[in-house]
């Protein structure tokens, strides 16, 4: 008989190996996800797409529905330029989990570059569904809105976003932009927080100072204004070669003789009329009129464009030079003219049918800047229409330093380069308006404020349209706009921005004795007393960029 104490041996459960050896699977497939994931994020931060790519489609794979890895690709995507692909890719990722904050947002920009802006306004309002304080999502709403035309909502997002994260410079400038009055001094000390900050990245300060610059010219505090204005301009850190800038015009009034537009007959180039060119210096009414003959039912406002650049690439290409700036036209014929016209033409064309219009009578390409590229455009278009906008040349020099330019505008961050380039501008058109064989209008901002409507009506007689009464009420257009006027061209027109110069004549001794506009007072010595009372203030702010 067993003892009564003697423990009883159990056996052991029988092991479901099955499921044991599926459980280890489902283990090493985790980890061997989690490795790719990894590593494609450590490929994809060193710009080596091709292999990041590689390793998120492995992780794909294993699990089609991985959303980090989705997005990953789409994210590759946008940046190999391939849009389409990209969307694809977000929108696998949304239908997976639709309220993946990160994709949401990736939708929201990736639609504001396709000009998709109802799509983006939706994915930024579902994440303010799911996170009511997304400081991102209400910015990027402000903008949309402000692009629209939505001043109201506008003004709520940048007020909400500002509150969230005053740190980041848009908020702050997008208030001032729309309601620079309602700027407090607590907000001012905010600002003023964040620039004591040693490592504050210079973009932001930059930002800051020109917003805090716009603050100060509101409330009529010019000397404040400028100080910042000035220390903004510093902390870009850009430089201009003048003489640089004044051997390419030379070299276009060299390539673009009296004779070589005799070479050309107009019957063979493309006889098209429906190109309307807007151009000038910046700051010098573009937008404004712009936005008039965009209200016009016959007219598509196409924006700026970079197509007459991207032209000069292709002519340069054609003749086996790599130098974009310049434009080579040695081997040039009517054919490849006609052939390059043609693909501009397709161009602003699918720009005006994805837009919902269908062969409008005119489309506009108002980027500024082409008025350096006229004489092409005469081979190109013989038969286009040039809108030259000019403006007082103080107050658009003024208008240029005071403003944070996005891409190349270097002279502007300095009154004399200002003034240099200002002269080569006005060198350049007096020389187009001898030589070239194409209709010209001149449009004068100080005549468009005065008298809005003879100046309209002016405009569309030159292109060779009907009057419309609604081209006055151009400030209740909804299209979007998205220049740095975006917010002047939703009001009526005002004239606070005519002979603004004067507010900042002490510190204009330069630009007025360059641009021949010099008085006989003593302006020089009212700037030195001006730079004087600024000095300690700009020397202080800029003893953070070193």
């Amino acid at each position: 008989m067993k003892s009564a104490n003697k423990k009883t041996r159990r056996k052991p459960a029988p092991r479901n190996n099955k499921k044991m050896r599926s459980a280890k699977r489902i283990s090493n497939s985790n980890i061997t996800i989690n490795k790719l994931l990894g590593e494609a994020h450590t490929y994809q931060e060193k710009k080596q797409l091709e292999q990041a790519s590689f390793l998120y489609q492995q992780v794909l794979e294993h699990e089609p529905e991985n959303i980090l890895a989705l997005n990953g690709l789409g994210i590759i995507a946008k940046q190999a330029g391939m849009l389409s692909l990209a969307i694809d890719f977000f929108k696998s990722a949304h239908l997976v989990d639709p309220d993946q904050i990160t994709v949401n947002k990736n939708l929201g920009v990736l639609y504001t570059n396709l000009s998709c802006f109802d799509e983006a306004m939706q994915h930024y309002n579902h994440i303010l569904k799911i996170e009511k304080n997304n400081a991102e999502a209400h910015g990027e709403l402000a903008r949309l809105h402000l692009q629209a035309g939505d001043i109201k909502r506008a003004l709520r997002h940048y007020r909400s976003a500002f509150r969230l994260n005053p740190g980041d410079p848009r908020n702050f400038h997008g208030l001032v932009q729309l309601d620079v009055k309602s700027i407090t001094s607590e907000n001012i000390d905010t600002i003023e927080e964040y620039l004591l900050k040693p490592d504050l990245p210079l973009e932001v300060r930059c930002s800051f100072y020109f917003a805090l610059g716009t603050v100060y010219d509101g409330c009529g505090k010019y000397d404040e204004a400028f100080a910042n204005y000035s220390v903004a301009n510093i902390s870009k850190g850009v430089s201009f070669d003048c003489k640089q800038h004044t051997d390419f015009i030379s070299d276009i009034i060299d390539t673009f003789s009296p004779e070589l537009f005799n070479e050309f007959s107009t019957s063979d180039l493309n006889d098209t009329d429906q190109p309307v060119f807007i151009v000038g210096m910046p700051r010098s009414g573009t937008t404004l009129v712009e936005q008039i003959l965009a209200t016009h039912t016959d007219i598509y406002a196409a924006g700026e464009l970079d197509l007459i650049s991207n032209i000069i690439q292709k002519l340069n290409m054609s003749q086996g030079q790599e130098k974009n700036h310049s434009i080579s036209l040695e081997k040039c014929d009517a054919d490849l003219l006609k052939n390059l016209s043609r693909f501009y033409i397709n161009d602003i064309n699918s720009l005006a049918y994805n837009d919902g219009r269908r062969n409008p009578l005119r489309i506009t390409d108002k980027l500024p800047l082409n008025y350096m590229y006229l004489g092409l455009i005469a081979l190109l278009f013989p038969n286009a229409h040039i809108i030259h906008c000019k403006r007082n040349p103080l107050d658009v020099s003024l208008s240029c330093y005071f403003q944070n330019f996005a891409g190349n505008h270097t002279y502007a961050s300095d009154l004399k380069n200002i003034a240099q380039y200002y002269q080569q501008y006005e060198r350049l058109m007096a020389y187009w308006k001898k030589v070239l064989p194409l209709r010209m209008h001149t449009v004068n901002y100080e005549e468009m404020v005065s008298d809005t409507e003879k100046s309209s009506r002016k405009l569309i007689d030159f292109i060779g349209l009907d009057w419309q009464g609604n081209c006055t009420d151009f400030y209740k257009s909804n299209r979007h706009v998205n220049t740095a006027s975006l917010a002047q061209v939703r009001k009526k027109i005002y004239r606070s921005s005519i002979d603004r110069w004067q507010h900042y004549e002490k510190y204009l001794h330069y630009l007025k004795k360059t641009l021949n506009v010099f008085d006989h007072e003593d302006t020089a010595t009212k700037e030195a007393i001006a730079n004087s009372k600024n000095i300690n203030y700009i020397e202080k702010s800029c003893s953070y960029l070193h």
